[in-house]
């Protein structure tokens, strides 16, 4: 019994102290556990730090980006603005008009705000468009007609004649309205396009393109608004209207007393509004568009507002400019046909006239005058003061000039003692002529000149 109970004691004790043993390493475990917890918050608490310094690395690198392309938008800024600083100055003959086949340039002058050269630099680049295609019809013989439709390709090439300055070369093909482009740095400048025309040269007419018959000794030709043309038939004794295709209209006047009756009409003239001014036997009358009287002046005689044989009429101004041939003046009267002052008289010198047949001004108001009997064009300013004076000798020398027309910067003289038309430059020097004496198409027994359309009409 004793040696069972010492057993008891000797399996409690060791079961207590394995219990103690136990305890001890649950202890170690608890300890351990708490260790590794330390480390998972400290691993947690770097791992947060790192993600709040990626965090915040990102948000620098996009401010960094931000900044950087806020620099790159005010460089660019800048550099637009700098670009867009200069002025363009565009001058040259080839600004407004040019003559086919004949050379001719722009210059683009680059100025800073300070109007000083503008020196970086720039891509000038330049383009010539065609607004309308323009066509010519051929007569072939006598009913058959040709007609084709000219090229519209024309050669521009720009070239840099100092840092500054460019040069717009052009050379037209065909005529008509065309727009010049000028860009800067593929951008147009300011009031481009520029509106050009292209006129004929005058060394490639007098092949005729059509003939318009039926006419009894026609004398003057005018157009109207509408493109009508108004022919004064003198021995007729009437005023002729065409349609555009040549076909006849209406006519008016034809010879008697009465005053909205004609008498060898010759000069002829159309105001805004379309109103005809016609010069007849010693008389001027002013027509409505249709024909029908608004005014009558005149009578034989050398006093204000009388004529001896009147022959070229013009408007220039809202006034009225007649050639009083036999009394070597030229008459001015206002659009109601009330007498303004007269201009010249008999002689052969400056300011002198002597039979003068017709009259027209250029786009600076200078007068040009037809003098058949001197031989010669004078040129003057409106008050009358002389400018200058060609045709009196040297090639070009006219024999009877009867008729004028200014167009494209050129000078056309119908001569009709020389049956020809010659050409002239504004500033008198000679150009060409042609035409010849005879009954044919492109021969003239008489000559007086208009144009429209950039062709010339002779009657």
């Amino acid at each position: 019994m004793q040696t069972l109970r010492q057993e008891l004691t000797d399996r409690d004790r060791e079961i207590a102290g394995k219990d103690e043993e136990s305890e001890r390493d649950k202890q170690t475990l608890r300890q351990e556990l708490t260790r590794k917890e330390a480390e998972v918050t400290r691993a947690e608490e770097t791992i947060r730090r790192e993600q709040q310094q990626i965090q915040e690395m990102r948000q620098r690198e996009t401010e960094l980006v931000q900044a950087t392309d806020r620099e790159i938008a005010l460089l660019q800024g800048e550099k637009s603005q700098q670009s867009a600083s200069y002025t363009c100055q565009v001058s040259g003959p080839g600004l407004t008009s040019a003559t086919v086949n004949q050379p001719t340039h722009v210059l683009v002058q680059l100025t800073d705000s300070s109007g000083r050269p503008h020196s970086p630099p720039l891509n000038v680049t330049a383009q010539l468009e065609l607004v309308s295609k323009a066509t010519r019809t051929t007569t072939i013989w006598p009913w058959s007609k040709k007609q084709e439709t000219l090229p519209n390709e024309s050669h521009v090439s720009v070239a840099m004649t100092s840092p500054s300055q460019y040069e717009v070369s052009y050379t037209p093909v065909s005529r008509g309205q065309h727009k010049l482009h000028v860009q800067v740095n593929d951008r147009e400048i300011n009031s481009s396009p520029f509106a050009v025309t292209m006129y004929p040269d005058p060394r490639q007419l007098g092949h005729p393109v059509r003939t318009v018959t039926g006419l009894n000794l026609p004398y003057g030709i005018v157009f109207n608004s509408h493109q009508e043309m108004i022919v004064s038939e003198y021995l007729g004794h009437r005023v002729s209207i065409f349609d555009i295709r040549g076909q006849k209209i209406r006519t008016f006047g034809s010879h008697g007393g009465n005053p909205d009756k004609m008498k060898l009409p010759a000069g002829i003239a159309t105001d805004d509004t379309d109103n005809i001014y016609v010069s007849s036997w010693h008389k001027l009358q002013k027509f409505t568009s249709s024909g029908e009287l608004i005014k009558c002046i005149g009578q034989l005689g050398s006093e204000e507002g009388e004529f001896d044989v009147p022959r070229g009429v013009t408007l220039y101004d809202n006034q009225v400019y007649v050639c009083d041939r036999d009394n070597h003046r030229i008459q001015v009267f206002d659009l109601d046909l009330n007498f303004v002052r007269s201009i010249g008289s008999r002689g052969k010198g400056r300011g002198d006239f002597d039979a003068p047949l017709d009259v027209t001004f250029d786009t600076a108001g200078n007068m040009y005058i037809a003098e058949f009997s001197n031989g010669r064009v004078q040129v003057m300013d409106t008050s009358g003061q002389f400018i200058r004076v060609f045709g009196q000798e040297g090639e070009g020398k006219l024999h009877g000039p009867s008729g004028l027309h200014i167009a494209d910067n050129y000078v056309y003289v119908s001569d009709y003692s020389g049956h020809c038309i010659v050409v002239y430059e504004t500033s008198g020097q000679f150009v060409t002529s042609f035409g010849r004496r005879g009954q044919e198409e492109g021969e003239f027994p008489f000559c007086i000149t208009s144009c429209a359309g950039g062709f010339i009409h002779v009657c």
